[in-house]
């Protein structure tokens, strides 16, 4: 193994960290660890379906948000692959919403990462 294939093994398990970081915020429904994963500079892309959010505030919004629908919630990930300052994750959402209609969700979520830390973020539903 060449230095460089060291270099690239350890900036794919930091995206991955970051990636499994991000997600157990939304199963918690806490994001007061986010500094830690979500950069300021942080572009999500996908939003909350009214344009996209910045930074460490935005992120901890739709975290917020999206854990307020449901009374129960579980996440997980299915499928996690790094290259790069790239990683994807395919996504479970399990829950029951507020107004108790049980929901059963898939999603494709992509990271770009630098300096340990989510830069940029773009998600959708399969």
């Amino acid at each position: 193994m060449c230095s460089a294939d060291i270099i690239s093994t350890m900036d794919n398990k930091r995206a991955t960290a970051v990636m499994e970081a991000m997600v157990a915020m939304f199963a918690s429904g806490d994001p007061s660890e986010a500094s830690a994963s979500v950069d300021e500079a942080y572009l999500d892309h996908q939003g909350l379906g009214a344009g996209p959010l910045h930074g460490v505030d935005g992120f901890a919004f739709v975290v917020r948000a999206n854990f307020a629908s449901y009374r129960h919630l579980e996440v997980r990930i299915e499928d996690l692959f790094a290259s790069g300052d790239r990683v994807a994750a395919r996504i479970t959402w399990v829950g029951r919403r507020s107004n108790g209609e049980h929901t059963t969700r898939k999603t494709i979520d992509i990271l770009r990462v630098s300096g340990g830390r989510a830069i940029e973020h773009w998600g959708a539903a399969v």
